[in-house]
């Protein structure tokens, strides 16, 4: 009876079956209470369904039948970990260090544990020794870098991430580590994507009211007002492109020129997309990176907006063009940037971009688009203060 529910319930979870598998293991346990497999392999389903407080109650009644069970050590220790109950997590992993000194996962659990205690020295040597053993380890790299940059030592870290990266390509929390560790450095073009994506996600419940009550934001009413002056028609059908579409504020400016076209957004964070989607606007949102977007077959556009978007990009050439290839003939591309007086492009005090006028013409002119106008305004205020930006008008030109 026994070995037939645990056959079943082994079954079902492979099937994907996750409630059943559940009710097979609690009906093994009631027949059996110190049934070891079935303690085991329900503390690991909970565990892996984020229920860490049976995940860790269940394996512990498993290490009692068997203290040698070192991969449930390392498993109750992470529940634990989780929990934020980080003493016994710790004691979960040194137990298993003392029974196995090599054994690397339970090394790793126990210094990313000290690293999130903030005990970030003892965390550095736990990384040196997993590392000393494994130097092909690519988590290893990758969370020493962490506890680099909880020390302000980025540039170590940077080339923690690039070891970590080196050994797996595709490790994506590594590719973002760095790229977050660059922009501290300020030797990144442009802000991490990972961490706008998470920020905007965090912003999309209180967007608007934040942006237009409290910071007094009117980027999209200034990319309006420059449409009045330089489109050469203002009747639908337009077919438009919003880049960075947000809660949609830019779309609802622009939704009386698409009348028999289409509008269509790009924004990296999901909860943006949720958010425009509602506005009911758009004939269709895209979760992506803009540059990676724009790059990718698709449909053509008589216009391309950019609000509040290329102030976290510093290189603008790939944008530009990515919005050049998209763009009909004679097509328009408004967008608006925090300006500078000269130079190129910079990041600022905020950790975002601002550009010049002459930085601007120039990409424009390397991506075959037309200057058509530029105009300064004023973005939104920070602390009582204005910030200031351009407004601008590109066209991509009839052939010769």
């Amino acid at each position: 009876m026994s070995d037939t529910l645990l056959q079943d319930a082994q079954i079902a979870l492979q099937a994907g079956k996750v409630a059943e598998a559940a009710r097979l293991y609690h009906d093994l346990l009631r027949t059996d209470p110190r049934h070891f497999d079935a303690l085991s392999g329900l503390g690991l389903l909970y565990f892996h369904t984020g229920r860490f407080e049976q995940a860790q109650y269940l394996i512990g009644e498993a290490l009692k039948l068997d203290p040698l069970y070192l991969d449930g050590l390392c498993v109750r220790g992470v529940a634990l970990a989780n929990m934020k109950r980080y003493p016994d997590a710790l004691a979960c992993f040194e137990r298993a260090i003392a029974m196995r000194p090599d054994f690397v996962e339970a090394l790793t659990n126990h210094a990313t544990t000290l690293l999130e205690m903030g005990r970030c020295e003892e965390a550095l040597g736990g990384f040196d020794r997993i590392l000393a053993i494994d130097p092909f380890h690519a988590i290893g790299w990758n969370n020493r870098g962490n506890a680099l940059v909880e020390m302000k030592r980025h540039p170590e870290a940077v080339d923690c991430y690039e070891r970590a990266l080196a050994i797996d390509p595709g490790f994506i929390q590594a590719a973002e580590n760095r790229d977050n560790a660059l922009f501290e450095l300020k030797r990144s073009t442009r802000c991490p994507p990972g961490s706008i994506r998470r920020l905007f996600d965090d912003f999309a419940s209180h967007y608007d009211e934040t942006m237009l009550e409290k910071l007094g934001y009117r980027a999209h009413l200034h990319l309006r007002t420059l449409a009045d002056r330089v489109l050469p028609r203002l009747t639908p059908p337009w077919r438009v492109l919003d880049l960075g579409s947000g809660t949609g504020l830019v779309g609802g400016a622009f939704k009386d020129l698409v009348g028999g076209g289409r509008l269509d957004g790009v924004d990296i964070a999901p909860r943006m997309i949720e958010a425009a989607r509602r506005r009911g606007i758009y004939d269709d949102l895209i979760l992506g990176d803009v540059e990676a977007v724009l790059a990718e077959p698709g449909h053509s556009y008589d216009l391309i907006l950019a609000a509040d978007t290329l102030i976290y990009i510093g290189d603008l050439s790939t944008v530009f063009a990515g919005v050049s290839k998209r763009l009909e003939q004679g097509g328009f591309y408004l967008f608006a940037v925090e300006s500078m007086d000269q130079g190129g492009w910079e990041q600022t005090t905020k950790n975002r971009f601002c550009h010049s006028e002459s930085y601007l013409r120039a990409q424009a002119q390397r991506a075959g688009l037309d200057f058509v106008e530029l105009m300064e305004c004023t973005l939104r205020s920070e602390h009582s203060e204005p910030v200031n930006g351009f407004a601008v008008a590109l066209r991509k030109p009839f052939p010769q």
